[in-house]
């Protein structure tokens, strides 16, 4: 983590990459007081033990793999068939 030209950088490296308060913004109560000027960062750190860290954990998966994705797309079909030769914003070239 370090701050340059008033903003505040994570890192990959940073436990606050995978913390839940950061997936929600700035919902996190050590970056809110660094945004506010309370805290102040010089240099650069490593956030390694957070009191604040709150694992969170993705859940998402896979239903079904797509073996052919160009059947997928032409299954769901790609809107050519439509006519909206009125809609100025379709007819853009």
């Amino acid at each position: 983590m370090y701050f340059d030209d008033g903003q505040i950088h994570i890192e990959e490296e940073d436990q606050c990459f995978s913390c839940k308060h950061f997936t929600r913004g700035v919902a996190c109560p050590l970056l809110e007081a660094l945004g506010q000027g309370v805290v102040s960062l010089d240099g650069d750190i490593l956030v390694k033990n957070c009191g604040f860290y709150q694992p969170f954990k993705r859940h998402l998966r896979l239903i079904e793999p797509i073996d052919d994705l160009s059947a997928a797309v032409e299954a769901a079909g790609d809107g050519s068939d439509d006519d909206d030769s009125s809609d100025p914003k379709k007819n853009v070239q």
